[in-house]
């Protein structure tokens, strides 16, 4: 999934615009763009489907404010560098896929110390299977009923 940049396709400078000008901004790319006026032209038909998402997620004020969340978050923060981080290399956290993956699955690499606390960390240990007779009515069967049981460790 890549995270596009709304404003840019609707050709707005910044996120700090009214719903007004998101409005203009859509109609004056829908005019130019529009499949009737660009027949046979798939560039502007892709362009014109792009404009329609941005207006759609941005004309809506609730799916904006999420939008600028998540662009936020996401990409506007970070500047784009030619240079590898010395502790990253170039599939890691530089890259928007990697940025989305790990938003959903978290990071999914273990430092030394959480190794060690997972491997000295007790697992829970299987008990034994527990079998026993419960006496019910067809009735009782055939309507459902609700019963307690309680379960007692036998005295050895």
């Amino acid at each position: 999934m890549i995270f596009r940049d709304y404003y840019r396709i609707l050709e707005l400078d910044t996120n700090k615009v009214t719903i007004n000008q998101i409005k203009t901004a859509y109609r004056e790319l829908a005019k130019k763009y529009h499949p009737d006026v660009n027949v046979g032209n798939k560039k502007a038909e892709e362009r014109f489907k792009d404009i329609n998402e941005a207006y759609r997620v941005l004309s809506d004020s609730a799916s904006k404010k999420k939008y600028d969340r998540m662009w936020i978050a996401r990409i506007g923060g970070k500047k784009k560098t030619n240079r590898i981080p010395e502790n990253k290399t170039s599939h890691e956290e530089d890259t928007i896929f990697s940025e989305f993956f790990h938003m959903f699955f978290g990071n999914m690499k273990e430092t030394a110390e959480e190794k060690i606390i997972k491997q000295n960390k007790k697992n829970p240990i299987k008990g034994e299977n527990i079998e026993t007779e419960i006496n019910i009515s067809i009735e009782e069967g055939f309507y459902g009923m609700e019963k307690r049981i309680s379960l007692k460790t036998p005295e050895r």
